[in-house]
């Protein structure tokens, strides 16, 4: 279950890593994976999480979306709008 803080959310799906288990940072104009340093733009603060499948990941794994405070929803794994 994904965690939102101020500073950063847990529990998200990044390419560096098998599981929902990667820390973001969030930063002025996105969100930067703490492991691998993977950046998704958007527009914070980060309002929702969810799971789901990726129509562009190849894994065909479900993965984690955020949903920032302009509505944009993306993919924390691939960082393409769902």
């Amino acid at each position: 279950m994904a965690k939102i803080e101020k500073d950063k959310v847990e529990g998200l799906c990044c390419e560096c890593c098998k599981k929902d288990v990667a820390t973001f940072k969030i930063v002025e104009d996105g969100i930067v994976c703490t492991w691998c340093g993977k950046k998704i733009t958007c527009t914070p603060p980060i309002e929702f999480v969810f799971k789901g499948k990726c129509a562009c990941c190849k894994s065909g794994e479900e993965t984690t979306f955020i949903v920032d405070s302009a509505g944009i929803t993306k993919c924390t794994r691939c960082g393409k709008l769902k």
